[in-house]
């Protein structure tokens, strides 16, 4: 991760399991599926209209995640969409500065996102939304305003997007200080194979910043001429592979079930033991239809002690009379 230097890391969790079960960060497919289009807002489209989504995440450490969304279409207008994220932390031991038990507190975060799409011509789409964050923890609360904007190009199989992520500032500050949220600016396409029932999606994420390396993970070298110990600096092609992500997504026969898996290069260089590296930065999950409910699941592996559960619905409300 690249973590440490910015305020409200949070607006990177990936609220969809599909998206999550092929790396994260999916933003260049454009089908029903409206949990893509809560990040990337030039995916929503009318086949979304009138459909509800529901997400749940097992996060580590007894963190919960759940999300909500809802899209309506407006005719000749465009599509919109409204979405609700939150996120509990858990409750917390309050102590004193030599220990003494002064009870406990909790911390939260909370996301409402307001979206919308217009197409611009037969191939492009443009998209934003704008989201409120609203952080406590104990005490201390910070709010911040920002948008996402995302521009899409479909050309029968063919999707790619550019999306400029979490532009914007703190309206509330934690403290006197004020802290810059985490810009992303990514590159993403995908195409679905002819001849093969296959989606690959590939994904370039921190296109504005070039070195996002862990300082942890730099190994060590010594000097031979003065006898020091050196950091060794990482090399110019692993640095790239960082900001890449690798998925696809398997639909057998065609039909209303999917099997999906990812590669973050990011994540594995960052959290994986030299010792056992295993499939810590893969992630796999699987996707099916039944009755007028859409179910996906996706399972994420970011550490060696530590795998992700995602879970998500999407249900079309015109199926079932509302």
């Amino acid at each position: 991760q690249e973590g440490g230097i910015r305020s409200f890391s949070s607006v990177d969790i990936d609220m969809s399991a599909r998206s999550e079960s092929m790396g994260g960060n999916v933003i260049s497919i454009i089908d029903d599926d409206i949990s893509l289009s809560q990040i990337a807002p030039s995916l929503l489209n009318k086949r979304m209209n009138n459909k509800m989504f529901f997400s749940f995440i097992d996060y580590f450490a007894d963190i919960n995640l759940i999300g909500f969304a809802y899209i309506k279409r407006l005719q000749d207008v465009g599509v919109f969409s409204i979405g609700v994220r939150a996120i509990d932390y858990g409750d917390f031991e309050h102590n004193d500065e030599v220990g003494n038990n002064l009870g406990s507190f909790t911390a939260g975060d909370q996301i409402i996102t307001f979206g919308g799409s217009k197409i611009l011509s037969n191939y492009f789409t443009l998209g934003t939304n704008v989201n409120v964050i609203n952080s406590q923890y104990e005490i201390y609360r910070a709010i911040a305003l920002y948008s996402n904007t995302s521009l899409t190009y479909c050309k029968e199989s063919f999707v790619s997007t550019l999306l400029v992520k979490n532009l914007g500032r703190q309206l509330k500050s934690y403290t006197d200080i004020k802290e810059d949220l985490p810009l992303d600016i990514q590159f993403s396409l995908s195409k679905e194979l002819q001849h093969l029932p296959f989606r690959y999606v590939l994904t370039f994420h921190h296109l504005n910043k070039f070195n996002i390396s862990s300082p942890y993970k730099l190994t060590s070298q010594t000097n031979f001429q003065t006898g020091e110990l050196e950091i060794k600096d990482e090399g110019i092609a692993k640095t790239f592979l960082r900001h890449i992500i690798i998925g696809g997504e398997l639909n057998p026969f065609r039909k209303k079930i999917f099997f999906r898996g990812g590669l973050n290069f990011q994540r594995r260089f960052d959290m994986t033991l030299l010792t056992a590296p295993k499939l810590v930065g893969f992630s796999w999950g699987m996707g099916f239809s039944y009755s007028r409910f859409r179910f996906d699941y996706s399972r994420s592996a970011y550490h060696l002690s530590g795998y992700l559960n995602s879970f998500s619905i999407t249900s079309n409300l015109n199926q079932i009379g509302l």
